[in-house]
């Protein structure tokens, strides 16, 4: 797939408005409730289209619910991109980490639908769709893996503590706060240093 110069798919690649965006806002919302529920006729019916139209834009379900899943894992991989590269290379190791703590809570939560499918659903996929969705959380994992190297490089990481043990912690920790975040409870600026604070020293 081309690229554009940050290593992200290039943006040909990504959905357009209309009709294509559409079908897959409405497959993030029934991806919500289960892999099963994610049907074309379901589909089609939130966008108000005939069944049949949706392969004039996708030539199969497996395709809408792959781009559903890349969606929802690209918008937080170029947000914590974002963060890290505006930073600077000044920033501290406990910097980048808050930094990308909080720049992934703010874009999961803008895009609540794509990125609460693309957790939620992941693991009931068909073993042929995950294949095709792992490039992209392969991808952006290997940020979080720098970040907990850096990290450990630094003295920040306890001894004796696995740098993948902690990668995975983090993952899962930014990945399901958008299911128990109120405002009200706690800021993101809150969560994003207490997170860093409960893994680093």
């Amino acid at each position: 797939m081309k690229q554009d110069p940050s290593g992200n798919p290039a943006s040909s690649q990504r959905p357009e408005g209309g009709a294509r965006r559409q079908i897959l806002d409405a497959a993030a919302a029934l991806l919500r409730q289960g892999y099963d529920a994610t049907t074309t006729r379901e589909i089609a019916a939130r966008v108000g289209i005939k069944a049949g139209s949706i392969y004039h834009h996708y030539p199969s379900k497996e395709a809408i619910v792959s781009a559903v899943v890349n969606e929802g894992v690209r918008v937080v991989h170029e947000a914590v991109t974002g963060a890290l590269m505006a930073l600077g290379p000044s920033a501290s190791p406990r910097e980048r980490m808050q930094a990308a703590i909080k720049a992934h809570l703010l874009s999961s939560l803008e895009h609540s639908a794509y990125t609460s499918a693309s957790i939620r659903a992941f693991a009931f996929l068909p073993a042929a769709v995950q294949e095709d969705c792992r490039v992209e959380r392969r991808r952006y994992e290997e940020i979080w893996r720098g970040v907990v190297t850096e990290a450990a490089a630094a003295g920040l990481l306890a001894p004796g503590v696995s740098q993948d043990a902690v990668r995975l912690l983090l993952l899962g920790a930014v990945n399901w706060a958008g299911e128990w975040y109120r405002p009200e409870r706690m800021s993101i600026d809150e969560i994003a240093r207490d997170f860093a604070a409960s893994i680093l020293r």
